[in-house]
């Protein structure tokens, strides 16, 4: 037996153990919720679990529980030290199909486009500005970097250069 999980283990193993902590109560977006104990007694007490599904749902936690400390117990310490850092901020949640959609449309939109403080985006304008713009000859309406700057509203050198807006020449 290995002493580490790999990668797609440790996903199924922190997910395994987030259904653990569930199960205590731990794991309700930071409220403490209801624990696998007293959702035994209310359904039972509802009459909505027969004693064999009572026994099969404490049955599969102990079952859980035990599989996961002996995994646990097999890792190394280093491991074992990687995933408890991991666990405290591995989460998992049951969404509706509407909001995993909207979630799959924002994370393609950073993806396709780059989110940056405004300061931060004036800053490396600059910069390419530095190489790209002093001394540039290039007439506006062909160069790629015009309309982005343009679509940002950076401000314009100042130079009144012909060609280009952002065009300028230092005396170096």
């Amino acid at each position: 037996m290995r002493d580490y999980l790999n990668s797609n283990e440790k996903n199924q193993f922190m997910v395994l153990q987030s259904i653990v902590q569930m199960m205590d109560g731990l794991r309700n977006s930071g409220v403490n919720g209801p624990k696998i104990s007293s959702m035994l007694e209310d359904w039972t007490k509802r009459d909505n679990m027969t004693k064999a599904e009572h026994k099969n749902l404490k049955t599969s936690e102990t079952f859980l529980r035990k599989f996961l400390a002996s995994v646990y117990e097999r890792l190394n310490s280093k491991e074992q030290d990687v995933i408890k850092k991991k666990l405290v901020k591995f989460d998992f949640k049951l969404i509706d199909d509407y909001t995993l959609k909207q979630i799959d449309r924002d994370i393609k939109d950073k993806i396709t486009n780059a989110v940056l403080p405004r300061q931060q985006f004036y800053d490396w304008s600059s910069e390419i500005m530095a190489v790209k713009c002093n001394g540039c000859t290039q007439e506006w309406n062909t160069c790629q970097l015009h309309q982005v700057f343009d679509d940002n509203l950076v401000p314009e050198s100042g130079f009144d250069c012909k060609n280009c807006k952002f065009a300028y020449t230092t005396g170096e």
